[in-house]
């Protein structure tokens, strides 16, 4: 496709992020690149905005690699055909030359359509390509990080617009950040003992969720070395905490976030449910690691900054690894069957089950131990 250019300057781009907390921080090296690319000799003038849920705003407040965010009420106003309609004249009124369609539906290439932005970039499927005006191809799940299809919209917004090749390899080089809106850090005593995070569900199905027997292990684990663990998670999180507890006999719980203070004895604290996204942050920030599945929080931890240990039954950590140069993937050996992208496990031994506890402290413990190491663009299809 020929380059396509504006008249107006300067290039005003809308980055529409991913629906999911995981896939939206996985976006992350995407506005790496373009800050990048602002800064090279030569850079060509532009202004960005980013498209967010509601509840994953907060996340970029304040994140200086934006110049704006536009807030996403769903559900709420821009729920429905209607709300469709009305997120389609709030993109129009900000008069946006290049949109950068991060979920992969077609409601978002529809809404893009309907605001009349002239150049729409995303990648094929969902029936949207003639909606597009640069689609982009869709390859199988777990070729490459999802982090770099991410990055491959700005590469083709670079081609589009006809950037020169200097500020595009300045834009390869750049170095992934993390989160830098801002975030606190939950203040504990000096002598407290040091918190561990455990993410302990995963919104897509138990296939990926970390069986309550193994996540006891490690939880006795870090009680014998002297930490204490906190458990973080949604609603639905219930059930398998129900679980742990049944499984941690013997060990003291606490309930809420004023437990990790009020009650230093407990050796685990239950925050399922109980804490909103400052606060699940807060405490990540204040962990001194976090293991847990293949997950937002695993990747929020991640992109913290935490060493994080991410845990992978039935997806690939080809595609969704956490990024990071402390943070590491593991998976069970020897099942052929995995990655199987399924929700519900249909073989008679479930491949997280063989992941025990131990080996997961393990692994935790040699990401603190270890010194650091330098970070490595995601993008460039190499281990974090």
């Amino acid at each position: 496709m020929k380059p396509f250019r504006s008249r107006r300057q300067p290039c005003r781009i809308l980055l529409v992020a991913p629906n999911w907390l995981g896939d939206l921080v996985m976006t992350l090296p995407a506005l790496d690149w373009l800050a990048a690319a602002r800064r090279a000799p030569g850079a060509p003038e532009f202004s960005l905005t980013v498209a967010v849920r509601a509840v994953w705003a907060p996340l970029l407040t304040g994140d200086r690699r934006l110049d704006s965010l536009l807030v996403t009420e769903r559900p709420g106003r821009h729920g429905g055909v209607a709300g469709a309609v009305r997120q389609a004249a709030q993109w129009r009124s900000g008069r946006f030359d290049a949109v950068l369609l991060g979920p992969p539906s077609l409601r978002a290439a529809a809404v893009a359509a309907a605001a009349a932005i002239p150049l729409r970039i995303g990648h094929r499927g969902d029936l949207r390509s003639p909606l597009l005006t640069w689609a982009l191809p869709r390859e199988p799940r777990g070729r490459r990080h999802f982090s770099q299809e991410m990055v491959d919209l700005v590469r083709a917004l670079a081609a589009a617009r006809g950037w020169s090749d200097a500020v595009v390899a300045t834009a390869e080089s750049a170095e992934p950040g993390h989160l830098t809106g801002a975030i606190a850090t939950r203040r504990l005593p000096d002598d407290a003992r040091p918190l561990w995070s455990l993410g302990a569900g995963a919104t897509f199905g138990p296939a990926k969720t970390w069986p309550p027997a193994r996540a006891a292990e490690f939880v006795r684990a870090v009680v014998a070395a002297g930490g204490r663990v906190l458990v973080l998670g949604d609603d639905s999180a219930a059930p398998l905490v129900a679980a742990l507890k049944t499984e941690t006999a013997g060990l003291s719980w606490g309930r809420g976030e004023a437990s990790v203070a009020a009650e230093p004895e407990a050796d685990v604290i239950d925050l399922a449910g109980v804490t909103d996204l400052a606060g699940v942050t807060g405490w990540l920030r204040s962990s001194v690691a976090f293991v847990g599945n293949d997950s937002g929080l695993m990747h929020l931890a991640a992109a913290l900054g935490v060493p994080t240990v991410g845990l992978f039954g039935s997806s690939n950590p080809d595609w969704t690894r956490p990024l990071g140069p402390r943070a590491v993937a593991l998976a069970a050996d020897g099942f052929a069957c995995r990655p199987c992208y399924r929700r519900t496990c249909n073989q008679r031994a479930f491949c997280l089950d063989t992941l025990d506890g131990g080996r997961v402290h393990e692994a935790a413990r040699a990401l603190l131990s270890a010194r650091e190491r330098t970070a490595v663009a995601p993008w460039k299809g190499t281990s974090p």
